[in-house]
């Protein structure tokens, strides 16, 4: 009885915004593609209450989005991720990896074999299609 007294009090009230000025790259993609998840801004990195944040929290379809790379080690990183937020915040885990190359197959293919055995939903964005070109071979930037 305690256990669940102090959750609620924990909870509640528990999930808060933060600024574009102190979020990663991958977070910044989340911003990019939440619009085309369905998920308002405001639901893009919201915080809990033990002060770890969810890329993107899809409450109309019950989704907590995990946002990350799908290169080395990043893959595995996420499941935990999203089985955690999906955990603490009682809605269901999903993934979106975004790819640099076409070696992030393998990556991906391993996510995949993982998500489909925990029940993660898992999606596939490239990086490529979320820059703006302009005319140089460096790191893009986000539209």
């Amino acid at each position: 009885m305690r256990i669940l007294l102090l959750a609620s009090v924990l909870f509640s009230g528990c999930l808060e915004t933060t600024s574009g000025a102190d979020l990663s790259e991958p977070e910044l993609v989340a911003q990019k593609i939440a619009p085309k998840y369905g998920i308002p801004p405001v639901r893009v990195e919201y915080r809990l209450w033990d002060g770890t944040r969810v890329d993107m929290l899809d409450t109309e379809n019950n989704y907590v989005w995990e946002v990350d790379w799908a290169d080395n080690g990043k893959w595995a990183q996420a499941i935990g991720q999203s089985l955690y937020y999906a955990e603490v915040t009682g809605r269901r885990p999903g993934i979106i990896l975004v790819t640099k190359e076409d070696k992030d197959e393998r990556y991906i293919y391993r996510c995949a074999i993982v998500c489909a055995r925990v029940g993660i939903k898992l999606r596939v964005e490239k990086y490529s299609d979320l820059l703006e070109y302009d005319g140089k071979f460096r790191r893009g930037t986000i539209r």
